[in-house]
Order: structure tokens, then sequence, then C-alpha cells
């Protein structure tokens, strides 16, 4: 039932009774369960957020107030109560609305995100912009506890006891980020959630019970503490950890009572400096499978791979998709097993995650090995760091990080790791494009990002079989760091074969053909092997290459390659500028200035350019002709035509940069 939610949005919202809200509440919830259930997306995070964002938008004006979400990930009912309620039902299609807030989306998303920890240092931003302005909008910066785990929330925090301004920090706190949270202030939050309200401030707590009447009976029970004129009340004698940068502190509080919630808004808006309002939560509230398993429940698959139902029909006319059902394991579940395998004869292993134990699949290896087996919290930069000092002291460090997360290390890696050669193994997952989240979160960086920097290897496998055997053996021989990059999602449906040592830094020939060579990097081989039998109907016999080992390139089989093939494609899951392909085209000429070889053959180089949205991996990869279909086209008519114009290098109509 959508009664009210169809007539509700944030202009009208301050309108409404409690009980009107309650039921609005309900409302939400089963429409994002509903569609979430089609499309996948964050369902936890949102159910626990519906009653915190019906008062965040009563109180303050989302056009003009600029409410910033952490992480963003959370912000589902803030888009159905802004100006996106028809639009909900796209979430994270192609062509649909994101599962992130996006300033190209709406301008009531003042600022994008979707990685964690972000909020507070951009809120201040925002609010010192506004100080120098002289303008006076408020601006809310809406926090889980779990970023409170990253480094960047307390740099913020240092900075706003520097800088104090006017800034409302809601910090929504449901004891869960993606798994349960690690750290020190986990457990100063934890007592902090057994101690009675606690209000801590500047100016006495009498002023406000008149003023506050639900507050105020709340603060009645403490009528002894005012009388004696204390500055804040509280069961615990501890001091509050957030006193130390500055902030009042106000909770912690029901974050599901609507009125509570409504008063403690306007209560902030008085308050001249920054304040910090603890909000209990449950993660999954509405939702019993959610509020039982947080994690499983953090982030749902959609029931379909494709959700047409839910997709406009231009967006379908566009991308003739064939389901594959696929019942290869998953590469994160193939490394899992293996490195477990692995570990069980080498006690010197130990793994390392930010936040993701189940995401990465580390959480075999933290049930069978917990003394060798870190959770870090959201803190890359940390977990690079620590995993260095492990290294160090002999130990081999395993960090597991999604491709997009482990951006926020890069100064470890190259200044920690790489310049002391320190043997790391990182396990790249997620490497290439994603899917459903989007920009934030595709992994198409890795390739280009990690080949600039000195004593680093990278390799990338071409199936779940030869994955096994990349860890098996760089585990063995371990001297300096060494990256192996996978994708997100199924195997190529390999047989597993026992562990072996493989030739990792030579190159694979597949197929033997003439006059045009392919070299593919990890996923993309089997899209090419594909492309080959289109190719073949053609008339086109290429040669095709597994390119395993990025950095350092096999240029022996480069040179041999250059020397029988005037035309030399490749193919990568990683952007086109410093990738792969930038790879060969400096050795190839570096080749040829040092007269290794006769001529220089023409390459077309195949990746993505630009930041590509978000949509079903398939689909994006049909879309930008980088499927089986995609790479066979634009390979036969650059040849057709001589290999000299690269104008059909993108499809019509791809929503990228294309260059001319």
């Amino acid at each position: 039932s959508m009664n009210l939610l169809s007539k509700v949005n944030w202009e009208n919202i301050r309108d409404l009774k409690y009980p009107e809200l309650r039921q609005l509440a309900e409302e939400i919830r089963e429409y994002i369960i509903r569609v979430v259930s089609e499309t996948g997306g964050h369902l936890g995070s949102n159910l626990g957020a519906v009653e915190l964002t019906i008062s965040l938008l009563r109180n303050f004006n989302p056009l003009r107030d600029k409410i910033i979400w952490d992480t963003s990930h959370q912000a589902y009912t803030y888009k159905i109560l802004t100006d996106r309620k028809e639009r909900f039902v796209t979430l994270r299609q192609f062509g649909g609305i994101s599962g992130f807030s996006s300033r190209k989306e709406s301008p009531f998303d003042h600022y994008g995100a979707g990685h964690a920890g972000t909020a507070l240092s951009v809120a201040l931003g925002f609010a010192k912009a506004r100080d120098l302005s002289g303008e006076d909008y408020n601006v809310i910066a809406v926090i889980g506890d779990a970023s409170l785990t990253c480094g960047l929330s307390f740099e913020a925090l240092n900075n706003l006891g520097y800088y104090p301004s006017k800034l409302i920090i809601v910090l929504n706190d449901n004891e869960y980020s993606i798994s349960k949270n690690v750290g020190a202030l986990t457990n100063h939050l934890r007592r902090l959630r057994s101690t009675p309200l606690l209000l801590r401030m500047e100016h006495k707590v009498k002023d406000l019970i008149s003023a506050f009447p639900i507050l105020g009976n709340m603060l009645q029970s403490a009528a002894k503490a005012i009388e004696h004129g204390l500055d804040y009340l509280t069961a615990s004698k501890e001091p509050i950890f957030f006193d130390i940068f500055g902030l009042s502190y106000i909770g912690p509080v029901d974050g599901h009572d609507i009125p509570l919630l409504d008063e403690i808004f306007k209560l902030a808006k008085e308050l001249p400096g920054p304040v910090i309002i603890h909000l209990q939560t449950v993660k999954g509230k509405g939702c019993e499978d959610a509020e039982r398993h947080p994690e499983r429940m953090h982030g749902i698959s959609p029931r379909t791979a494709i959700s047409r139902s839910f997709m406009t029909s231009e967006t379908l006319k566009k991308v003739p998709v064939e389901e594959k059902v696929n019942k290869a394991p998953k590469y994160t579940d193939v490394f899992a097993d293996a490195l477990v395998e692995v570990a069980s004869s080498d006690p010197d292993i130990v793994a390392i995650t930010a936040a993701m134990p189940s995401g990465t699949g580390l959480k075999k290896f933290a049930d069978k090995f917990p003394e060798r087996f870190f959770d870090v919290g959201i803190a890359e930069e940390h977990a690079v760091l620590f995993a260095a000092g492990l290294a160090a002291s002999g130990k081999k460090p395993v960090v597991a990080i999604y491709s997009t997360f482990l951006q926020r290390a890069y100064d470890m890696i190259i200044h920690d790791v790489a310049l002391q050669e320190l043997p790391i193994l990182f396990a790249i997952d997620r490497g290439g494009i994603v899917g459903d989240d989007g920009p934030t979160h595709h992994g198409i960086f890795d390739l280009a990002y990690l080949r600039s920097v000195p004593n680093l290897k990278i390799y990338a496998p071409k199936d779940e079989n030869e994955l096994r055997h990349m860890l098996f053996t760089a585990l063995r021989h371990l001297k300096g760091p060494v990256a192996i990059r996978y994708p997100r999602g199924r195997g190529v449906g390999v047989p597993l074969e026992p562990l072996r040592e493989i030739d990792m830094n030579s190159w694979e020939l597949l197929e033997n053909g003439e006059e045009v060579a392919i070299l593919a990097v990890g996923r993309m081989v089997s899209y090419s092997r594909d492309a080959l039998k289109i190719l073949r109907e053609k008339g086109i016999y290429p040669t095709l290459v597994n390119a395993r080992s990025v950095k350092p390139l096999d240029k022996k089989t480069l040179k041999e390659i250059a020397d029988r093939h005037s035309f030399i494609v490749t193919v990568e899951d990683n952007i086109l500028d410093g990738g792969f392909g930038s790879a060969v085209l400096e050795a190839l000429n570096d080749m040829k200035a040092r007269g290794e070889i006769a001529s220089l053959p023409s390459v077309l180089r195949l990746g993505w350019e630009g930041f590509i949205p978000h949509g079903d991996i398939e689909i994006l990869l049909n879309f930008y002709g980088l499927d089986s279909h995609g790479i066979a086209e634009r390979i036969a008519n650059w040849l057709r035509d001589t290999g000299t114009s690269l104008k059909h290098s993108l499809p019509e109509g791809a929503p990228s940069k294309v260059r001319s």
C-alpha cells in the first residue's frame, strides 16, 4: 500500500501527524524491500535510516541545507522523498538511478560518494564555505559508526576541533558496517550505548527542559544533577571521546522515535557550535531476514540478473543480452579455498582485510586460522602499513582489498611497500567493472595505477584454475610486492586442478593464427576466445595470447608476435590511459628504437575510456563493444579500414568521451 507515500514528499512532510508518519515509514520500508529484492542493492542500511531521514526532511530544507551522506549507501529513503520516487524502481539499472548519492543525478544530492569516511571532511568544507560567504544554511553529515574506523574521520574531527564551525553530525550507530565493527572506538560506543541520555554542552541543561518536552521528561529523572548545576548528565564518569574535539554530544537516542528525533534536530539547530547526535538504530529494521543477518543482507543481489520489468523499453532496445546461466564458482571463493590450502602448509602466511571478511572470501581463512587473520576496519592505508610491518618481520601477508578501495592506499604501496621491496601479496578482487554499484566501485584503474610502481609485479589469471596456480606460485616465491587481480563474479567454468607452480612471467599462446594477434588480459581472454569464432566466419584467423603477466611484460613473446603479425589488438578490462595496451605500445616502440624489430605493427587498444556508469556487467560490455561480438566487430572493422582509422572503436551513442 502506498496511500501516503504517493502523496508525500519533502515539501509537505511537515504537515503529517505522528501516527501518519509511522504509517509512512512502513510504506517506505515496503517500497524499498520490494524494489531492492528486484534490483539488488543495500538493504539493511536503508531500512535502518527511514525515521532518521523522515525527521531530517521535517527539520531541514534539502535544497538549501546540505545533507551529506557518508558512503551514501543509506540514502534510498532520501532519494524517494526528494525527487526520485517514481524513478526509484530503476535503482542500479543501466540508465536508471544510482545506488549512491550523485551530484549529476539530482540537485538534492549535494555530494556524491561510494567509499566510506568522506562525509565529515566534506561537511567541514561546506560549513567553512558557508561561513566565508556569510550565509546561514545548515550542514548535516550523516555517518555510520563504521565510518569512525576510517582514519579520514579522525583527520576531520581533529580539524573540526581546530576550525570550529556550526555543523550537525548524525552518528547512525547500528553496531554493523558491512561486518561487525572492529576497534577500540566501537567498544567505547558500546559503553555509551548502555548509559542513559547524555547531554554535554556549554550552557546549562535547565533552559532546555521547557523548550523540549520529550527531552525534558528524559532529563527529569536526572533532576538532581541539574540542581547541582552540572554541565552534563551521565551514569558513567568516563569522559566522552567526542569532547576532545570540542563537540557537544547528545545521545544515545532511539533513532526510530520520530517525535524525539524532531526535538533533537530542533535543539541541534539552536546550538552555536558543532554537535554530534548519537542515534541507535536497528540495521534492517522491519525486515526479519535483514535484522537477523546484517552482513548477508548488507548488499543483496537481484533476484534476476537483469530486472527487465523495470527497465525502460528504450534501454532494452540497445542491449540484446543473452542471459547465460553460469554454474562456475566465484573467483572470490576459489581464491579463498586456495589460500586456505596454501596457508595450511605455510605458517608464515597471514591475511588482512579492511572490513570485508566475507566480501573478499577471507572468512574461510579466519575460521581456520583465527590468530593469523586481521580485519582492520575501513582503513585501507593502515591495512597496507600493518602488512608492511608484518612483511618486514618475515611474514607473508596476503592483503585482500577490492581494486576500487586499494586506490585509497596508493602512497603506502609506493612509499612503504615497493620502495622497500617488501614481500606482500595484494589479492585484488573486483578488478575491472563491477556492474550495478557503478563508477565509485568499478575497479578499472589498478593496472594503470600499479604499472608505474617500481619493484611491483602484476598478474591477471584468465580463469579460476589459473588463479589458484598463480596464488600458489606467488606465495612460494614471494620476494617483493606482487599483485594478482581478478574480476567480480563467477569463473569461466573450467575444472580446478591440484595446485602447481606455473611460469607466471610467460604469456600463454592459446591460438596460433596469422596477420593479427590478440593480446588479452584476465577476464577478457574468454571474451576474446569467443570473438575468434565470429572472426573466423569472416575469414580472419587471429593469434590469441593470454597476457597473464601485465608487469613485467613477456618481451620475448611480444617480439615474436611483432615479427609475425602486422596488427596487434590489446584487450583489457581496465582504463586505456596508462593500461596494458599502453605498456605494449611503449615496449614495441622501444624495440623498434633499438632495432630489435624490423617494423612497428599497428596497434588497436580495446578497454574503457572515462568513468563508466552503473549497470549489469554483461549490459555494459555489450553497450561499449567489449563483449565477444563487440570485440570481433571492432577488429573486423579496423582491419577493413586498413587499420588506419579508429572511427569504429566505440559504438554509436556510447555515453563516454570518445577520442576523435
